[in-house]
This record gives structure tokens, C-alpha cells and sequence, in this order.
């Protein structure tokens, strides 16, 4: 066709995290263990870089060296990062089916979330799965985001079953952030919500990050028995009033209960 190409744009790139990358890629594509000057003969680097890299990979526990050959491997904190992914892939994938059942029954959007407990950043939770309809919400977390866990239904419930000692420890790192008049910021009177959550079943965020929105949350138990995720429904105080909401916290029980079962 006529007409001027519109060249790609080019993507920023952080030299040094793509170099490390690239040398992690490399242990995939051989799968086995490499030394210095293999992996800077491989890649084209200088093997004084090399070595910065695979020291710096080590020092977070991404490679570790084998004493005995001096050549490098991948490490513990891949393990553990592929089995964090794959355990969530997996839970995505057989709580669809729910998700799609209760975003087509009610009409509003359902959002699949788990806790970020990095005591780094704090409480937060983070969306694993969405579900919208015809009624979308503009300002709702979109699919791997986070978000701040003690004003939301999904991070109060997730809250309500954390670990008690990681929970006082990143509640008092920090002030809890205000979004709006209903936002709890007294970490006592959040306690007491989570106790409240913890006997009902469910938690509810009330305009607490967004003035207009409204949310209805329960917890998803793990096999072992510990909560793993949450889900809510999500909507406008408009369409999710005081009479619809026993309906609505209903559903999203019903369906948590049966995630759990589904688990067991």
C-alpha cells in the first residue's frame, strides 16, 4: 500500500537488567551449568561483565555457583518465583469458570486477587483475574496491578487471614493511606474490621477507595487450609444498594465456598 512506514517505536531498556537477563535466558536455551568465559563468549560480553551480573544474580539467589566446577546455575529464587507463578496460573485457570458464572448472574465486574506479602510494599493485593461486562467500571485495578489491601473488600478479606505477626509488622511500618471519608487509617479500628470479617465471611468496602463504588468480597481456602485468594464483585452504590447487597454477598460466598471445595 502507498503511503510512509510508521516505524516502531523503540521500547526504553535498562542495559544492564536486559544483560542480566539475557544471561539467564542463556542458561534456559543449554540447559546446564556455564562458566564466565563460555556465557561472555556466548553473548558477546566482556567476562568483566559477566562477572558482575552472575555476582549480582547470586547475591539475590537467581544463579549459585558450583564449588566444585566454578560454572553457574540457576537458583533457588527462580524456583520459587516459577512455582509462585505457576501456582496462581493454575488458580486462575480453574476459578474462571466461577468469575464468568458470577459477572454474567449479577452483571458486575469480578476481580480474582492474592496477597503481596513483600513487607517492602506494604499491604497490598494483587489482581490476578477480571472479569468485566456491559457495565464496566473506568477506575477498577486492571490484571496484575496492585493495590493498597486495607481499603478494598478483596484486601480486607485477604487481611482478615494473613499471618498475625506480618500483619501488625506491615500495618505499623506506615500510616494507612486515606482515599476517602470512609477510608479506616486507625490500624485499631481496622483490627476490629478484620475481626468482624473474620466471623461474617465476607468483607465490604464501602466507598472506601472510591467515593461511588462498592464491593463485596469472600476468601478462597487453599487445600492445606489457609486462605489463599479472594474474590468480589464490584459496582456503582448506584446499582449495588443496601436491599441488593444480601444477594450479592450471597453469590460471592456461594462461590468462594465452592472454589474452596474444588481445591480440597
Amino acid at each position: 500500500m502507498g503511503g510512509k512506514k510508521t516505524l516502531p517505536v523503540e521500547k526504553p531498556c535498562i542495559q544492564a537488567l536486559d544483560r542480566a537477563l539475557q544471561v539467564l535466558l542463556l542458561f534456559q536455551q543449554e540447559k546446564r551449568e556455564l562458566g564466565v568465559t563460555e556465557i561472555a563468549a556466548k553473548l558477546g560480553y566482556y567476562k568483566s561483565t559477566v562477572y558482575r551480573v552472575l555476582a549480582t544474580l547470586e547475591g539475590r539467589g537467581f544463579v549459585q555457583q558450583n564449588e566444585l566446577t566454578g560454572k553457574y546455575w540457576l537458583g533457588f529464587r527462580l524456583y520459587a518465583l516459577g512455582m509462585l507463578a505457576n501456582r496462581f496460573m493454575g488458580l486462575r485457570d480453574l476459578v474462571r469458570p466461577w468469575l464468568r458464572e458470577l459477572g454474567e448472574r449479577y452483571q458486575e465486574t469480578v476481580h480474582l486477587a492474592v496477597l503481596n506479602d513483600n513487607r517492602e510494599n506494604g499491604a497490598e493485593i494483587i489482581v490476578i483475574d477480571k472479569i468485566e461486562t456491559k457495565h464496566r467500571l473506568s477506575l477498577t485495578p486492571p490484571v496484575g496491578s496492585s493495590s493498597p489491601a486495607h481499603c478494598s473488600g478483596v484486601g480486607k478479606v485477604l487481611l482478615a487471614h494473613a499471618d498475625r505477626s506480618w500483619l501488625y509488622q506491615v500495618l505499623g511500618q506506615a500510616p494507612l493511606a486515606k482515599f476517602t471519608e470512609n477510608t479506616i487509617t486507625d490500624p485499631r479500628v481496622l483490627e476490629d474490621e478484620l475481626a468482624r470479617i473474620r466471623r461474617a465471611g465476607y468483607a465490604l468496602d464501602n466507598e472506601e477507595i472510591e467515593v461511588g463504588l462498592r464491593c463485596v468480597a469472600a476468601p478462597i481456602y487453599g487445600p492445606s487450609g489457609p486462605v489463599m485468594a479472594a474474590i468480589s464483585i464490584s459496582g456503582p452504590t448506584s446499582r449495588m444498594t443496601d436491599g441488593r447487597l444480601p444477594e450479592l454477598i450471597a453469590g460471592v460466598m456461594e462461590a468462594a465456598r465452592a472454589i474452596s471445595a474444588r481445591l480440597e
